[in-house]
């Protein structure tokens, strides 16, 4: 689609997103990955990655999802988050799925892997797209 571009530049222009060091790429209407390297700054004890920073690749995702079909801003209302195992190793890859689209109202479904591939966390979501 043509929109993807732009959509895939406004994400990449976010500061917050910039800074973490998230990639994004769009995998069709309603679906997109996140990626961010398994970095010492995204760390936590214990040498695995922070749970605040697993939310930030989550939230990225499944807001590039809903930017595929809104085609406009968007935020999150609610996030569920379950993390099913400790991530020790990258990159990192979150993988949104629109289950649900709405007029503004977008349920998204996200599945977090490690560099091994191994399934690490599990998020469902809801965001409201500004008309």
């Amino acid at each position: 689609m043509d929109d993807y571009p732009m959509i895939e530049q406004l994400i990449m222009n976010d500061p917050f997103i910039n800074y973490l060091g998230i990639k994004v790429r769009i995998l069709g209407d309603g679906k997109a990955e996140a990626t961010v390297d398994f970095k010492k700054e995204l760390m936590r004890s214990g040498d695995i990655m922070n749970g605040g920073a697993i939310a930030s690749l989550i939230d990225t995702a499944g807001g590039t999802a809903v930017l595929t079909l809104s085609k406009s801003n968007q935020v999150t209302v609610n996030l569920n988050l379950n993390f099913l195992k400790a991530i020790d190793n990258g990159p990192v890859k979150a993988v949104a799925e629109v289950t649900k689209p709405g007029n503004r109202i977008f349920y998204v479904d996200v599945k977090v892997y490690d560099g091994k591939s191994n399934l690490c966390a599990h998020a469902t979501g809801v965001w409201y797209a500004f008309r």
